[in-house]
C-alpha cells in the first residue's frame, strides 16, 4: 500500500490554509517545504518579508498554525543551517522533518534533536549527491526522501529519471529503509518509481491543480 503526501511551496500562510483546506478530511499527512532563498533560490514562509514574527509567536504558542489539529505536518526543510529553526516547528506542531544530506555540516546533531523530542526525520537527496553519503546516519533516520530532480524549490518541475536507479541502488542496500519521493510524482511516473522500491509519494502540482482533489488523490493511491 503506498502513501500520498499532498506538498505545498507557501510564500504566505493564507497559501497554507487554502491548500491545506483542499484536501482536509482526504489525508493524514502533508508536508510544506521551506526554502530560505540560499539552499534553493526562491523563498517561502517564514522567510518572505517579516513572516519570522508568525513563526515565533506560533512557536511561543500565542497563534496557532493553520490545520495543525487536522494533518500529521512534515516539514521539508530546504534550507542552510536547518538546526537553528527545528525547536520552533517542533513548538508549533510538525511531526515530521526531512534534512537534507548536503544542507548542514551537522546532519548528526539535527536527527538527534528531532528525535529526542519524540518527532520523525528523514534524510534527503537530490540525484546529483553521492546516495553512500547516507550512510553514516541511516540508523537513526526512519526514511529517506530522493528528490526527483535537482530544481528544488519549485512546483511542476519534471522527474530526472536517472534518480530510479539511484533509488534502485539504496533499496537493494537498504531494503528496509522507508523511501519517499518529492519531484515529477504522477500518474505516468508512480508505477516505476514504484518498482524501484518508493513507498510514499510526495505530490504537489499534479493534486492541487487538478479540477477534482479527491479523485487526483484516488487515482494515485490506487496504484
Amino acid at each position: 500500500m503506498i502513501e500520498i503526501i499532498p506538498a505545498i511551496i507557501p510564500p504566505s500562510l493564507n497559501i497554507v490554509r487554502e491548500k491545506f483546506s483542499k484536501v482536509l478530511g482526504l489525508v493524514k499527512k502533508v508536508q510544506m517545504d521551506i526554502v530560505d532563498g540560499e539552499y534553493a533560490p526562491v523563498k517561502t514562509w517564514p522567510f518572505v518579508d517579516k513572516n519570522s514574527d508568525d513563526l515565533m509567536k506560533m512557536a511561543r504558542g500565542e497563534e496557532k498554525f493553520p490545520y495543525i489539529d487536522d494533518f500529521i505536518l512534515e516539514i521539508d526543510m530546504l534550507i542552510f543551517h536547518p538546526i537553528e529553526y527545528i525547536n520552533d516547528f517542533i513548538s508549533l506542531g510538525a511531526k515530521s522533518f526531512v534534512i537534507h544530506i548536503d544542507s548542514t555540516d551537522h546532519i548528526e546533531e539535527c536527527l538527534d534533536t528531532i528525535k529526542n523530542l519524540g518527532c520523525a526525520v528523514g534524510l534527503g537527496i537530490k540525484p546529483s549527491v553521492d546516495v553512500d553519503l547516507l550512510q553514516p546516519f541511516l540508523l537513526k533516520a526512519d526514511f529517506v526522501q530522493f528528490m526527483g530532480n535537482d530544481k528544488v524549490g519549485h512546483n511542476g518541475i519534471e522527474l530526472d529519471n536517472s534518480v530510479i536507479n539511484k533509488i534502485k541502488y539504496f533499496h537493494k542496500k537498504h531494503p528496509s529503509t522507508a523511501i519517499q519521493i518529492d519531484i515529477g510524482v504522477n500518474e505516468e511516473t508512480i508505477p516505476k518509481l514504484k518498482e524501484a522500491g518508493v513507498s510514499r509519494f510526495i505530490s504537489g502540482s499534479y493534486i492541487f491543480n487538478a479540477p477534482n482533489i479527491k479523485e487526483a488523490l484516488t487515482k494515485l493511491q490506487n496504484f
